[in-house]
């Protein structure tokens, strides 16, 4: 009995789980009988197992590390591949928005095919509608407002002018005029018409009846021009007349020294002097007129700032 205990520990110690490779599957045992003789003489038959691995290839540690770096490469590759094709996306759109405003930019869809002028009356039409082709039949969203204002502001006539775009093909231009006041004559002979500011509107050969004549003569100035002094107060001193002075007024002098008088009805004269000190030397016209009523009298001089009368 003990020799069978012997034996069956000899082969418990024989097959043992450490006794497997970890990247076995299964184990196939084989059988092979052994004769020993013992100590007493006797034979004895004694079973060994043989183990036979079958290869079942179950990963070992190693090749799971080498997976696991496969793995994060194919991730790693697969992440750049993506942000690659984020950034291809990103170029795509920005190419394809610049090809399509380009082609709206040079498209006649959204050409100007109207252009309405207002607010024109003295200024030369020929000017108007030469700054008006210079427009029409452009890209709407390229073409140069500014320049256009600039050029009607060339225009002698023009004081403010505004070109506005509204989408889809219309272009507005809007003019504010000048205000003619008065005219004068040049050394040619030739009447020059000018508005508050001095400059010259236009250059005409007939006295117009419209406008307050100025006496004096003066330089020859192109339309578009401006004068300067003593002109150029006379016209300031007829814009800042008050409406009981201006109905009265026929003509303004200019001396060839610079000085400047009124010539109002009922045969009265104003002498001004310099034409400086607008607003007090009115005020001091005004206030004598009313103080003298109906008396008669034919000269008011407000030269030295105070009014007097003769």
């Amino acid at each position: 009995m003990s020799d069978k205990f012997s034996i069956l520990r000899r082969l418990s110690q024989k097959v043992r789980p450490q006794d497997f490779d970890a990247t076995d599957d299964l184990a196939s045992v084989k059988k092979t009988p052994q004769t020993k003789v013992d100590s007493s003489g006797k034979k004895r038959v004694v079973i060994s197992d043989d183990s036979e691995v079958i290869d079942r290839k179950i990963p070992r540690q190693s090749d799971n590390g080498a997976s696991r770096f496969r793995l994060r490469r194919i991730a790693v590759q697969r992440q750049e591949g993506r942000r690659r094709l984020r950034w291809f996306t990103v170029v795509g759109l920005v190419v394809a928005a610049v090809i399509v405003i380009l082609l709206l930019l040079t498209s006649p869809i959204l050409s100007v095919r109207q252009v309405d002028v207002e607010g024109v009356v003295y200024a030369d039409p020929q000017q108007i509608a030469a700054i008006v082709d210079s427009i029409d039949g452009e890209p709407i969203l390229t073409v140069d407002l500014d320049v256009a204002e600039t050029k009607l502001l060339a225009i002698p006539w023009v004081r403010l002018a505004r070109v506005s775009m509204h989408l889809p093909a219309r272009v507005a231009i809007e003019v504010v005029e000048r205000t003619p006041i008065a005219f004068f004559r040049g050394v040619d002979g030739f009447n020059r018409v000018i508005d508050r500011d001095g400059r010259v509107l236009d250059v005409i050969e007939g006295d117009p009846t419209d406008y307050i004549t100025i006496i004096g003569t003066g330089p020859n100035l192109s339309a578009g021009q401006t004068t300067e002094q003593p002109l150029l107060g006379a016209a300031e001193l007829i814009n800042a007349l008050p409406s009981e002075l201006r109905v009265r007024l026929l003509s303004v002098t200019v001396s060839p020294d610079g000085e400047v008088s009124l010539s109002l009805t009922n045969d009265v004269e104003v002498i001004f002097g310099r034409p400086d000190d607008f607003q007090v030397k009115l005020v001091g016209v005004v206030n004598e007129i009313k103080r003298q009523g109906t008396n008669r009298y034919a000269v008011i001089d407000v030269s030295s700032g105070q009014p007097s009368v003769r």
